[in-house]
């Protein structure tokens, strides 16, 4: 039977019929369509309803159902075979699984431990177009479920199986020693898959070793087999080419036999040597693209490889069959050259080349001049040498390590480096790590040969003390001088030197900044830098600066362990706006005794909080009740709780809802359940019966049984019972009991079943812990 599931009310039921899910919910079953009938079967379990009922309604709504015959003989014992691979729960099978039955059955007989024929058949019986029974081979192996699937997908029956997915499928198997020993791998498994039903096509049944080579090849250097979805590239026809010793065009004729339809075009060579090959590669498992943007520095890297002239190299790679432009080429390329045009910067990185189209960062230049040891000026001239029409002009002297840390974003020396603006930020940074004037730092720059330098309106300061480098920096690098400084930017530099965010907006100020904000505090907060974060968790993204929400400030509270309303308005005063209007009235309800004062109540709170609160304050519970939601108070529970109504509060109200029996905080909570030993004590304190506490506090939403023969005198037993945690089920644990209460093992014995603890029918020592033994004589 499916697992029972909540349905809707009788007045939805057509609502739950048509629903896909069955649940009274969207989407929709499609007018369209025939309704599947696992669904007719599965609404009929779930509803109690026989098949034709459920066929009967829906047939009424508009919907095509099947057969009053078929859902005649159909029974819920069939839903496993409906279902697609989901047990006895939709989807089901519908007419757009046709083609993929042949897997169906395999993975159903697989899952129910039948016959696949069996399956097959009792399908062919509920209206499917399942293959024939005798199809199928008597038994199935994991490995036959595997092969029913080509990337995570059932294997349709009307096509035959793809050439990719039996190649997968017997390298799966282990790596293989050989071609010969791969081939017959893959003839294995053909036959195999032959036996499930699946069909290939003629020119799969006649693969050769030759083609495993042709198709087993990894195109991209990622480590994947040639898909015949993807392009296949032009370097690997080549490379195919001369590693079988053909012609590239009957390479891709081939392909194109084995269903490759994405083939390189234009002029094939006819043939490829060895130095061909070599041509083609531009690093480790990198190669060239037919149209690859790259062309030039692939030139470069190839001549300086392989010893030839760019031109020859550009004039070969043209004849077999690449686009490379006809355009000026140095006469000569060497390693060196590879490096100056590289536009990764350390050995750890590779990025995008230098193309001779866009201009060439000053930083690029400078950084090739310190790891190639040359001049920058001589970087420069080679450059333009290959072709760079746009090379900055930069000194004619060699880079220094303090050159270096100079242009580089972080101040140490190492990538990213300044490409061609040095933000006001980084000059900053530059004059506070070095000690230096903000103008001699622009003057460093200016003669490395940077010209665009962010500088702000205005004399620029003398000196930048050592902290205010941390001021301009923001997390995503050097702080913009032409944008408005963000409030978070301020909040977590003054956070981080220890200061108010005022004087850390005055700070900016001085440095140049013009745009920062105004108005902020004047004196520090500890918690400044969690209640800007999101859950005022560390690492965090900074949360809106408007419509901050109650839940957000409860959260911030509970993790400073400070009142709310402290929050509130601290964020307030940070430059944010809330969800919410704060009250003086709210530091009291913050507060566990409503004195506006620490202790905060955070999740410790609960309904005689609220009852305290609402005596304090002179308002009534439910508005109290309503504020804490407005505060986000449920935000510290699991879930929201309605206020109990008890038909009008009392003063002692308050003292039963406290966890001490006292009136104060800490308080019993919302999900908390009071003991009895809590109910006794509620009793000696307002001099009630424990029955008439026990009623009080079930009107109060609290429900605890009590004994008609309980006394307020039982309170020490109670809690004796609390002391040991349950543990109260033998009689070791009722002399314990007696010897921490100081009555006799009888006494408690007698009283332990009003507490309703059953007492093993003993007999037990009436003498009381530390009374003497009574000597008798006859």
């Amino acid at each position: 039977m499916p697992d029972p599931t909540p349905t809707p009310a009788p007045d939805d039921h057509d609502r739950y019929l048509t629903s896909r899910g069955l649940n009274a919910e969207e989407p929709r079953l499609d007018p369209g369509e025939p309704v599947a009938l696992g669904h007719v079967l599965y609404a009929a379990a779930e509803r109690g309803l026989a098949p034709g009922a459920v066929g009967a309604r829906l047939a009424e709504l508009g919907y095509e159902v099947p057969s009053a015959a078929l859902l005649a003989t159909a029974t819920v014992d069939d839903l496993p075979l409906l279902s697609i691979g989901n047990y006895s729960r939709p989807p089901w099978l519908g007419p757009g699984d046709a083609a993929y039955l042949r897997g169906h059955v395999l993975w159903t007989a697989d899952r129910l431990r039948q016959p696949p024929a069996r399956i097959a058949a009792r399908l062919a019986a509920l209206g499917h177009p399942a293959p024939a029974p005798d199809s199928f081979p008597e038994r199935l192996t994991s490995e036959d479920l595997y092969l029913a699937r080509f990337e995570d997908r059932l294997i349709p029956d009307d096509v035959p199986v793809p050439v990719h997915h039996l190649l997968t499928a017997a390298n799966a198997r282990g790596e293989p020693e050989d071609a010969e020993r791969e081939l017959s791998e893959v003839v294995s498994v053909r036959t195999r898959m032959t036996e499930l039903g699946y069909r290939f096509d003629p020119v799969v049944m006649g693969i050769t070793a030759a083609d495993l080579t042709l198709l087993g090849e990894d195109p991209g250097g990622d480590g994947r087999r040639l898909h015949p979805e993807d392009p296949v590239p032009l370097h690997y026809v080549l490379r195919v080419a001369r590693k079988l010793d053909r012609d590239p065009h009957e390479v891709v004729a081939r392909l194109r036999q084995f269903g490759h339809r994405l083939l390189p075009g234009g002029t094939l060579p006819r043939s490829v040597d060895s130095e061909d090959v070599e041509l083609l590669e531009r690093g480790w498992r990198d190669w060239l693209a037919q149209e690859d943007p790259h062309w030039f520095p692939h030139v470069v890297a190839a001549a300086a490889r392989t010893g030839r002239a760019p031109a020859q190299v550009a004039r070969r790679l043209r004849a077999l069959g690449f686009t490379v432009p006809e355009a000026a080429l140095p006469e000569e390329a060497s390693y060196d050259d590879v490096k100056l045009i590289d536009g990764g910067t350390t050995p750890r990185e590779h990025v995008p080349w230098r193309t001779r189209t866009e201009p060439v960062p000053v930083g690029h230049v400078l950084y090739r001049a310190h790891t190639q040891d040359m001049t920058a000026a001589a970087v420069a001239a080679r450059m333009r040498t290959l072709g760079y029409a746009h090379v900055p002009d930069v000194p004619d002297r060699r880079i220094t390590a303090d050159d270096l840390r100079l242009i580089s974003e972080n101040g140490d020396g190492d990538t990213p480096l300044l490409a061609d603006t040095v933000p006001w930020g980084r000059v900053v940074r530059a004059a506070a790590d070095s000690g230096a004037s903000p103008r001699d730092v622009i003057g460093r720059y200016r003669e490395l040969g940077y010209t665009d330098i962010v500088v702000p309106d205005g004399p620029l300061p003398e000196a930048v003390p050592a902290r205010a480098a941390l001021l301009a920096t923001a997390d995503t690098g050097p702080l913009p001088l032409d944008a408005a400084v963000p409030v978070p930017h301020v909040v977590r530099r003054a956070h981080d030197q220890g200061v108010a965010p005022a004087e850390a907006a005055r700070r900016l100020r001085a440095l140049g900044y013009s745009d920062v904000p105004s108005g902020l505090p004047e004196t520090a907060h500890a918690g400044d830098l969690a209640m800007i974060l999101q859950d005022a968790r560390r690492g965090a993204p900074y949360v809106p600066l408007t419509g901050v929400t109650a839940r957000h400030v409860q959260t911030a509270a509970d993790v400073l362990g400070i009142g709310g309303h402290e929050v509130a308005l601290r964020m307030l005063a940070l430059g944010h706006t809330l969800e919410f209007t704060p009250h003086p009235d709210d530091a009291v309800l913050a507060s566990r005794d409503a004195d506006g004062r620490a202790p905060w109540v955070g999740r410790g709170w609960g309904p005689g909080h609220v009852l305290l609160v609402a005596k304090v304050l002179g308002r009534t519970p439910r508005e109290v009740h309503d504020r804490c939601r407005e505060l986000g108070y449920w935000a510290l529970v699991r879930w929201e709780h309605e206020l109990p109504d008890p038909g009008g509060y009392e003063d002692d109200d308050i003292l039963l809802l406290s966890a001490n029996a006292d009136g104060r905080g800490p308080w019993l909570t919302w999900e908390q359940s009071p003991s009895l030993a809590h109910v006794l004590r509620c009793a000696r304190a307002t001099g009630r019966s424990p029955q008439e506490v026990g009623e009080r506090l079930a009107r109060l939403g609290r429900h605890v049984g009590v004994s008609p023969h309980v006394e307020t005198a039982d309170l020490d037993l109670a809690e004796a019972l609390e002391h040991l945690r349950g543990r109260h089920r033998g009689t070791g644990e009722l002399l314990a009991v007696a010897s921490r209460t100081g009555r006799s093992p009888a006494e408690v014995a007698a009283r332990l079943p009003f507490l309703g603890l059953p007492v093993p029918e003993l007999e037990y020592p009436d003498r009381r812990p530390g009374e003497a033994r009574v000597s008798r004589t006859g």
